[in-house]
């Protein structure tokens, strides 16, 4: 990528989004939103506009990261048509307008485009969705893959960050304890949850090297959700007495509109060995942001319950 080119960010907004556009800075970045304004952003409804409403020197952008969308799979099972229109008939006309414009796409699709019957699968897996949000991650990948010579597609691990209020895996749990909510966690779901850190670091690493294919950016471990909030549970029981009540249950307990995959795991070789990069060790990560939080005061959350920041795109 030259030093001048820029590269566009669909769903500025987005929690990858917001941390991506932080690190890479305006003078290197475009930024759209829909709901969420976001600084420097440029309002952008893919529903109802097309990008060229939107991006007017598109010869100055080497690749459009796309991370617009509903990433719920609740909701996107609930509205099926709706959730369709936004997930996979808005971002053909996208894909069609970059490469019209030789704009490399970059698209974070899911661990949700394999069944869950395995679990550390490869880039090439077959691919077998269960979810309604999969099956529309799949159908971008195939139109990438046909219509697209050269793009990016980065299968993403469920993504947790450092920040209370981010309302991601960590982090949300240590605001359960200290408003004393119960905690109901499931003992039967796997997967290999990634560091936004280093989701950011890759986006940007892979751009640079200006790479092509399938990529699964995960920690190189798979972890049930109880394996999770046990490590989360030792490092804080360092800082305080733990008096909340966790229920450990099956995935299925839950109330979904749609039966959860059991174990996404995904092994992140291909992308270590493409960028050289070394993938953020969860032990540890979860260690620096228990004593960053606790150490900066944890005092103040207590009774105090947290606004969570939207992710809607």
């Amino acid at each position: 990528m030259q030093n001048e080119e820029k590269i566009l960010i669909l769903g500025g907004s987005s929690y990858v989004g917001r941390s991506l556009s932080a690190e890479l800075g305006y003078a290197r970045t475009i930024c759209t939103y829909n709901s969420t304004n976001v600084k420097n952003g440029i309002f952008f409804n893919s529903l109802t506009m097309d990008l060229a409403d939107v991006v007017s020197n598109p010869e100055g952008i080497s690749h459009a990261v796309i991370l617009l969308g509903d990433t719920n799979p609740e909701t996107c099972a609930a509205d099926v048509q709706k959730s369709y229109a936004l997930n996979v008939d808005s971002i053909k006309l996208i894909i069609k307008r970059l490469s019209e414009w030789h704009i490399k796409p970059i698209f974070a699709s899911s661990e949700f485009v394999f069944d869950g019957t395995k679990g550390n699968y490869v880039e090439t897996d077959p691919v077998n969705p269960i979810l309604t949000y999969g099956r529309q991650k799949v159908e971008i990948e195939k139109h990438l893959q046909d219509y697209c010579e050269n793009h990016v597609i980065i299968r993403l691990a469920k993504v947790f960050g450092d920040r209370l209020g981010d309302d991601t895996l960590f982090t949300k749990w240590i605001d359960d304890i200290a408003n004393n909510r119960t905690i109901r966690c499931a003992y039967d779901q796997s997967f290999s949850p990634i560091y936004v850190r280093d989701v950011v670091r890759v986006v940007i690493q892979l751009t640079e090297a200006n790479c092509d294919g399938i990529f699964h950016l995960a920690s190189t471990h798979a972890y049930s959700r109880v394996e999770l909030l046990e490590i989360l549970l030792k490092h804080v029981n360092k800082y305080v007495d733990i008096d909340v009540e966790i229920v450990r249950c099956s995935i299925l307990d839950f109330d979904l509109l749609e039966k959860r995959p059991l174990n996404v795991s995904m092994v992140p070789d291909k992308l270590i060995q493409t960028i050289d990069f070394q993938v953020s060790d969860i032990e540890s990560t979860c260690k620096d942001i228990v004593s960053d939080i606790f150490e900066n005061g944890f005092d103040r959350l207590i009774d105090k319950p947290i606004e969570t920041q939207n992710e809607r795109k």
